[in-house]
């Protein structure tokens, strides 16, 4: 698939065509939401939706993605996957993990990822759209294992924006990263719901 983007990199994990992308397009511009930046240049990566204050972030993002043809896999509960929700999710990039007990999310993207030349796992690292102290690890815990960088797709709530923003520097250390990164979107974005970030 080729054509001109602003918000994409060679390596971007792609996926729809015209169609699917005018469709994202129109959608962004209903609910007055705008993409700015752009994927980094890795072909498989973990990308972060911060901060995740409102379910209109996944919304805005969903479209965000169709309308630049960029792909992004999301994790849903493998109950999830009944017919028709089971095809749409697949479509959208939806994957279906295994949560029971004795499996390990981790090893599973670790398949994942060992078996896709281009993937690219969103996370919002709240895990709930409540205000938190801290984030999940399990973002981290995933990346560390894959070796793959983390990206920032930050929720410009006051301008109505989908940023494509930055990599974040990793040490190794779950601890010193997951503070850093919740520091740096505290201090650089705000979100729909600004009293719960």
């Amino acid at each position: 698939m080729k054509y001109d983007n602003p918000h994409m990199s060679q390596h971007s994990p792609r996926m729809g065509n015209a169609f699917t992308r005018m469709l994202g397009s129109i959608g962004l511009k209903m609910i007055g939401w705008e993409l700015t930046g752009k994927m980094p240049d890795a072909p498989k990566f973990i990308i972060l939706g911060v901060p995740h204050t409102s379910n209109w972030d996944a919304i805005a993002a969903t479209l965000a993605m169709l309308a630049s043809g960029f792909k992004y896999t999301f994790l849903i509960k493998k109950e999830w996957f009944f017919w028709p929700a089971g095809p749409i999710f697949r479509a959208l990039g939806g994957y279906p993990v295994d949560r029971s007990k004795g499996k390990n999310v981790v090893d599973q993207l670790l398949t994942l990822f060992d078996t896709e030349d281009k993937v690219c796992v969103g996370f919002p690292p709240e895990g709930t759209r409540s205000k938190v102290e801290r984030y999940k690890t399990g973002y981290l815990r995933a990346a560390y294992a894959a070796k793959v960088p983390v990206f920032i797709c930050a929720f410009d709530g006051p301008n109505k924006k989908v940023v494509l923003d930055r990599l974040m520097p990793l040490t190794g250390d779950i601890k010193t990263d997951n503070t850093a990164i919740k520091k740096y979107v505290d201090e650089t974005w705000i979100g729909i719901r600004p009293e719960r970030q």
